[in-house]
């Protein structure tokens, strides 16, 4: 990424700078350096206005959010991702849209509005559904199963955990999760040591993976061990 954006006349290519920023600002949020994914995704977000670049513009608005998601500011989070919705209708690029949905869903959804997120992830599913992103697909079955769970509809949930298994081998931080879901599933059932093999399973998974948790899903870890630790004492 830094030999790409200080390679001679990269400024010459500002489509392709912004991408490359914004991808930068990715990984740092991925690996837990929240200074220089803000710093990335500022600098993406004013090129890409500077150049009236909608996708660019949307991706940094995005960015901006997760990293708002991370401090726990969901209103932020919501502000920023229906900005990013609103400029991608602007200038009419469905794609663009697909990622602050889901952001703006997972904004709701950390403020305990299971309701209002369900919704707003059948959305994310049925957009990503149309533009062809398979990859997208598995990810909001995974959160609408969670979704579920908080609203009591432990089958429901089971249909869309096991959706979100037809698609294992794609995605090494989705399939990490597998167990964990089931293990809120079986928490959810009642079966306690079944939920503490499952949780055990998975979280040697994700620990194994070296990255920074989404903070939508470090809330369900924190939220599962908190009900397994309770059975315990």
């Amino acid at each position: 990424m830094a030999a790409a954006l200080t390679a001679p006349g990269a400024e010459t290519a500002p489509v392709w700078r912004a991408r490359t920023l914004y991808a930068d600002g990715l990984f740092a949020f991925r690996s837990g350096d929240r200074r220089r994914s803000w710093e990335r995704n500022q600098e993406a977000l004013t090129f890409a206005r500077t150049t009236n670049d909608a996708r660019g513009e949307c991706d940094a608005l995005t960015g901006l959010a997760r990293i708002a998601l991370r401090d726990g500011e969901y209103g932020e989070v919501i502000e920023l991702a229906m900005r990013a919705r609103e400029r991608a209708r602007a200038a009419g690029d469905l794609e663009a849209e697909a990622s602050p949905l889901h952001l703006q869903a997972a904004g709701v959804r950390l403020q305990g509005q299971f309701h209002a997120a369900r919704e707003l992830y059948m959305e994310s599913l049925d957009l990503n559904n149309a533009l062809g992103n398979a990859a997208r697909l598995p990810t909001e079955q995974h959160n609408l199963g969670w979704v579920e769970l908080h609203l009591g509809n432990i089958d429901a949930a089971e249909r869309r955990f096991r959706e979100r298994d037809t698609h294992a081998g794609a995605d090494a931080y989705g399939d990490a999760w597998s167990d964990i879901n089931w293990s809120a599933v079986a928490s959810a059932r009642g079966q306690w040591e079944e939920a503490k093999r499952r949780f055990a399973l998975g979280m040697h998974g994700l620990e194994s993976l070296g990255i920074a948790l989404d903070p939508d899903d470090q809330s369900e870890v924190d939220w599962l061990s908190s009900r397994l630790a309770a059975v315990e004492c």
